[in-house]
């Protein structure tokens, strides 16, 4: 008889076929892939919600992203590459969620960059593509400090970015106004800073103002402007002093701060502003801003579920009751009750998707304008929320900037 060797059922040390795990364990996905996964997901929810604004929570984190769309496309692409090349490696669902997701990220966030490069190619803004990957805004730093007047003891200060390049004759002045619901912010906040030292960058004489903010036992409704209106007063008598021309002053804001600067803009070419110090309030070429609250009105009754109350406690601190309480306040602080033929050319750019100022009160205003004959513009961005201009390229940021230095060249 032939001999034949004993058969041995395979146990715990027999070896494994090749490319099988060893018996006993299980393949854990590695934390890499992990990471890919997490970072597919939320991703993911982010460009929806820029897609989807009316959704809570979801929408608002994704309209603020909007401006950072192009760095989620580019994000979005490595995860998904990273995940398909771990997929390749050894499928799961884990990896098969990471590829999906990623790739779902990547092409919803496309769409809203292509949705925001439209309105560029709209209003013939060309857009510069590296730029839109420009995180900080580099050196902002301001040249001179000086004060341009007081309010009740405290000083009130300003800053000068002073005109680079070859400048012929003296520069055109911009004056900026800084946002932060009347109660906040300050004249050399980041973005504030970043616009500033990008007009001067353009050969303007840049001009960022600190005017009196509110709370809830002073509330500024009738003595900011004024103050503003003072800051004019100063750029009118020392500008030349500084290389700018008085004769060609323009004024800038954003959120609140735009509020002041059509309001500062309109009152004053109606003759209806007396500044808070002495002097003459130079006339205003044009007015330009982001976001604005162009009605008061409109921020207080506003019922975002997310932003709550927010709209509501920044008009009452600084006006000091509801438009029931104060409908002439409300009416004295809303630029479209201001707006006559001599209105200065006036630019808003704002989001659609804006949770905290509704679109609704630029689309006002520009009715309003239209009525009385004031040339102006609305342009109204895709998926951005409010401050999307904290994306120092972004394509918003982009759009603004060149519509402003157009409306200033032909006023």
């Amino acid at each position: 008889m032939t001999a034949h060797p004993p058969h041995h059922a395979a146990g715990p040390s027999a070896v494994p076929d090749e490319g099988e795990p060893a018996s006993g364990t299980r393949r854990r996905p590695s934390v890499v892939v992990g990471v890919l996964t997490v970072l597919a997901v939320l991703l993911a929810v982010v460009a929806a919600g820029a897609l989807l604004p009316s959704v809570p929570w979801v929408g608002h984190v994704g309209g603020y992203a909007a401006a950072w769309a192009p760095w989620v496309v580019v994000v979005a692409v490595a995860v998904a590459m990273g995940a398909t090349i771990a997929l390749v490696r050894h499928g799961s669902v884990t990896r098969v969620v990471a590829v999906v997701g990623g790739l779902a990220a990547a092409a919803m966030s496309f769409v809203v960059v292509t949705q925001q490069l439209q309105v560029a190619q709209d209003h013939a803004v060309g857009v510069r593509i590296a730029e839109l990957f420009r995180v900080t805004p580099g050196d902002v730093a301001p040249d001179v400090d000086a004060q341009y007047g007081e309010d009740e003891g405290d000083p009130q200060n300003l800053s000068l970015w002073l005109p680079e390049g070859e400048v012929d004759g003296a520069a055109p002045v911009v004056v900026l106004v800084h946002g932060g619901g009347w109660v906040s912010g300050e004249r050399l906040q980041r973005t504030t800073a970043s616009h500033a030292a990008w007009f001067a960058a353009q050969g303007y004489l840049a001009v960022s103002i600190d005017y009196p903010l509110s709370d809830g036992d002073r509330h500024g409704w009738d003595a900011v402007e004024p103050q503003v209106a003072c800051a004019l007063v100063w750029v009118g008598e020392h500008a030349a002093e500084h290389g700018g021309d008085p004769g060609a002053v323009f004024l800038v804001g954003d959120s609140a701060g735009g509020n002041l600067a059509l309001e500062v803009a309109y009152r004053s070419a109606a003759d209806d502003l007396e500044p808070a110090c002495v002097g003459a309030v130079p006339p205003v070429g044009a007015v330009s801003t982001l976001y604005p609250v162009a009605s008061p009105v409109g921020v207080h009754e506003n019922t975002d579920p997310v932003m709550g109350d927010r709209g509501r406690e920044l008009t009452e601190q600084y006006t000091g009751g509801t438009p029931a309480d104060h409908p002439e306040r409300y009416a004295a602080i809303t630029p479209a009750e201001h707006a006559t033929p001599d209105s200065p050319p006036s630019l808003v750019v704002a989001g659609q998707a804006d949770h905290l100022v509704p679109a609704s009160g630029a689309e006002e205003l520009a009715t309003v304008l239209a009525g009385v004959g004031v040339p102006h513009e609305l342009v109204l961005l895709p998926a951005a929320d409010h401050v999307f201009d904290t994306a120092p390229g972004g394509v918003g940021t982009q759009v603004w900037r060149d519509l402003t230095l157009r409306l200033f060249e032909r006023s």
